[in-house]
């Protein structure tokens, strides 16, 4: 694995521990603290730090001019500034790599010419908004900001995969006005909150039907190893994501960090929808990254069933109030983290020839 993905991939995992660390203090647990606004990290370093960079390296793999390696390294670039205690710098350095990012895909989008290209160009121009959200002091603004980035981003590469599906035509010009009618209340995020998050559950809502019905996974459920795995993988995300958007079209008045709703859209999405598109596609996307492809064996499962026990549980503190579910439930998200990692790693794989990007 050359330089211009092995920096990006240290980066990547250096935001994700850092943002595990950040989350568990800020659950309450007696850990040392670095940096005194770490913990006040957790969402940008989860975000823009680990799945900013993720996305941005594998959109320069997809795009293969070595020219687009610049932004996921920006974007680790970011979380390394930000971890030497330089925040706000480090959150200027985001919004750039962002813009990057919808270069590149605007680009590809131009190339492709297909809905889902088009829905990864919108997906891409909410990462460097979430970081201006982020400068501004709106922390639910770009909590939501973030939820548009990840949920378009997934659901345009579910797009890609599940170009083979017959469905009528009305099925297949839907994606892009679900995509426009996502975005749309993400934008007034900052002026009409609640209004942005009832277009926004609803909106997540109609995307979970739109993928549920025409998704490939119908077909794929049925085959057996890694398909499969990835498949109830994408079952689960989708039923969280449902679960997100009804916390979201419950609440009364709008997010504000610190509160229970608030925790629990967000983990709903994050945990439970993008950790488990996480699980399922890792084995899908590592050999273009790392160049080692993993075998996908039924143990695997126990992973996927922990992170939604821990999510249950930290959803449960939520509706509750009793902290200790919380902490229980944030703990074990890093417990299932853990175990999928060595599992992933004890059942071995193959290596296989990366190749080199175009220079431009």
């Amino acid at each position: 694995m050359n330089a211009v993905r092995t920096l990006p991939v240290a980066g990547a995992l250096a935001a994700l521990i850092a943002a595990i660390w950040a989350g568990l203090v800020r659950l309450g647990l007696p850990l040392p603290v670095p940096l005194a606004q770490w913990p006040l990290m957790h969402a940008a370093l989860f975000g823009c730090g680990f799945f900013g960079t993720v996305i941005a390296l594998e959109r320069a793999i997809a795009y293969g001019h070595e020219a687009a390696f610049a932004v996921p390294l920006a974007n680790a670039t970011a979380t390394i500034v930000a971890l030497a205690g330089m925040w706000e710098l480090a959150l200027y350095i985001w919004v750039g790599a962002g813009v990057g990012l919808i270069v590149i895909a605007f680009l590809q989008a131009r190339a492709i010419r297909e809905p889902y290209a088009d829905v990864l160009t919108l997906a891409a121009s909410f990462l460097p908004l979430a970081a201006v959200h982020v400068l501004g002091g709106h922390s639910a603004a770009a909590a939501l900001s973030w939820i548009a980035f990840l949920v378009l981003t997934i659901a345009a590469e579910r797009l890609e995969l599940s170009r083979v599906m017959p469905r009528p035509a009305w099925a297949s010009a839907l994606p892009p006005l679900l995509a426009f009618a996502l975005a749309v209340p993400v934008w007034f995020a900052v002026s009409h909150p609640l209004a942005a998050q009832r277009g926004l559950s609803i909106s997540l809502l109609a995307w979970v039907a739109w993928l549920v019905r025409f998704d490939v996974i119908r077909v794929t459920l049925r085959r057996p190893g890694q398909p499969r795995f990835t498949a109830v993988c994408l079952i689960s995300g989708y039923i969280w994501l449902a679960i997100a958007a009804l916390v979201l079209a419950g609440t009364n008045a709008p997010l504000g960090a610190g509160d229970t709703a608030y925790d629990a859209v967000l983990h709903a999405v994050f945990v439970g929808f993008v950790m488990s598109m996480l699980f399922g596609h890792a084995p899908i996307i590592l050999p273009a990254i790392t160049g080692w492809r993993p075998r996908v064996r039924p143990v695997l499962y126990l992973a996927l069933a922990l992170l939604h026990l821990s999510l249950a549980l930290r959803l449960g503190g939520d509706a509750s109030g009793v902290a200790a579910l919380r902490q229980a439930g944030g703990t074990l998200h890093v417990a299932a983290l853990l175990v999928y990692a060595l599992l992933l790693a004890q059942g071995g794989g193959t290596r296989i020839r990366l190749s080199a990007p175009a220079k431009r």
